[in-house]
Formats: C-alpha cells, structure tokens, sequence
C-alpha cells in the first residue's frame, strides 16, 4: 500500500511525502505532471522526523523538487510514481481546467446539515437508510454500500449498481435525476473525472464507483471539510483503502483527497447525477 501528501506547490518547487508497506520507496523517482506535462522530477530521499516518529521506517520519505510551471497552474499538478499507477493529488485539486475553483465544505455546514438530518429523521421525514447513508457521506466523504442481499427464499440476490447509485444520489438531491456514466481505465482518468465533477455547476459534488474487476479506492477521510483529517492539520493523516469489487458500491464527495489503485486492464465506471429538468 503506497499512502502520501502533498504539503505545498508553487510555481518552482512541490514538496511533501510518499511511504509504501515495504518501504521500498525510497530513492524511487516522483515525476510532476500539469495536464499531460512532465514539469519536474525528484527522488523520495529526504529526512522527516514526523514520519519517523510515526513509525514509518527511517523517515528518509519525504521528496522537495523543483518544478516549472505558471502561477495559475499550481493548483493542478500532480505527482506519479515513476513505473507505477500511483499518483498523488493536492487536496481540492483541480486537474483539468474546469474553470471552476473547488471548494470545501465548512465544519459549520456540515454540523447544520447533521442537525437538520436527525430533525428529519425525528418527524419522519426521510428514512432510517437514507440518514444513515447521508450522515456517513457527510461526515466522512464516502459511504460504502452491498449490492448483495438475501430475497424471501434465501436466495442471494446482487443489485444492479445503477439503480442503486441514481436511488442513493436522489437521496442526496432530494430530487429526481438524470444518470451519467463514465468509465475510466487509469487512476490519471479518474482523477481528472473526479475533478471535472467537483468542479461542475448544476449537479451534486458526489458520485458512484463501480467496477466489475477488482481495485481499492483510498480515501482521506474527511479531507473534503476545512480543518478535517486532511493534510494541512499539522498531523500524519492515513489513507482508509475501501476495496471496489462487483460486489459493492462506493459512494464518494468529490472532493475529498483519494487515490485509485487499478489493475493494468480494468476499468472503472463512475456514476455521477443532475437534476432532472422541470
């Protein structure tokens, strides 16, 4: 398992930190990209007593490099694992020019948000799963859910992922929606896809991953809210690996910090909503 951060970005240098389980990391090349270009290149090799303290191996994890790019840019770089699908994000990165900045949720909305859900759920409002489902969502930034049930006779029955992600995403909405589905075959493409969705206008920042092969989605768990777990708080934040399977369905804010690990071949399908038109 490979889990890291990016810290801070400029116009001439990134720096931050990548660790593996193995810790065979080390000295291995980190290349930053803007779009499809390379804008600069460094090795995993500098010391970090908060890593080391943390009990990650010696704490020679961590990487500052220079790199190229205009001021605008700075918001879109990313980092790949030289020989590897590993890639690092920003927190609310913006990878493609969407146009349209991404914000955070405050800690303020989402505590009036929870409020208004449980006096909801008091007057029967909504149900007891769909509290469940948005309480998690909102709290953490993603919500796993079995597509595997048992019917009358015992017999397991698995969900179509669809009908599953538009029921879960109109809870969301609170309205009737129109699906749109993407599939992906890299973690390059579903970061781009994440960040176009979290950047979009008219729709709900949050979206379905699906996937008939096997992968893992790896997510910072409340990265998406100002001073969450999320890498500017000053503490070692690790990544909750939540395996994607024909099985299950995940469900995640956009924008919250993640990372796709993804077999060579496979694909993924990424199931995002807009309201319908009245």
């Amino acid at each position: 398992m490979i889990r890291g951060s990016i810290e801070l970005v400029t116009n001439d240098m990134i720096q931050g930190w990548i660790v593996s389980e193995d810790g065979r990391i080390r000295d291995r090349t980190l290349l930053a990209f803007h779009g499809d270009d390379c804008v600069g290149a460094g090795r995993v090799n500098t010391f970090r007593a908060d890593l080391a303290d943390a009990g990650m191996g010696d704490g020679h994890f961590g990487f500052a490099f220079p790199i190229s790019v205009a001021g605008e840019a700075v918001a879109s770089v990313v980092l790949k694992l030289e020989g590897s699908d590993a890639i690092l994000l920003q927190k609310g990165a913006v990878v493609t020019a969407a146009g349209v900045p991404v914000r955070d949720l405050g800690r303020g909305t989402v505590r009036e948000r929870l409020g208004s859900l449980k006096w909801a759920l008091k007057h029967g409002r909504i149900s007891q799963g769909d509290f469940d489902f948005l309480r998690i969502l909102w709290s953490t930034g993603v919500y796993e859910r079995g597509l595997v049930r048992r019917n009358a006779a015992d017999d397991a029955v698995v969900d179509k992922p669809a009908a599953v992600a538009a029921s879960l995403l109109e809870a969301y909405l609170q309205a009737d929606v129109e699906m749109a589905v993407e599939r992906v075959r890299s973690p390059a493409d579903f970061a781009r896809e994440i960040a176009r969705i979290a950047g979009r206008q008219g729709g709900a920042p949050i979206l379905a991953v699906h996937t008939r092969e096997r992968a893992v989605l790896r997510v910072l768990e409340g990265s998406h809210v100002q001073d969450g777990t999320a890498e500017g708080s000053g503490r070692v934040s690790h990544f909750v690996d939540y395996p994607l399977s024909p099985e299950n369905l995940v469900v995640m804010d956009a924008r919250v910090s993640a990372e796709l690990l993804l077999p060579e071949g496979a694909a993924l399908d990424l199931m995002s909503a807009l309201p319908t038109p009245a």
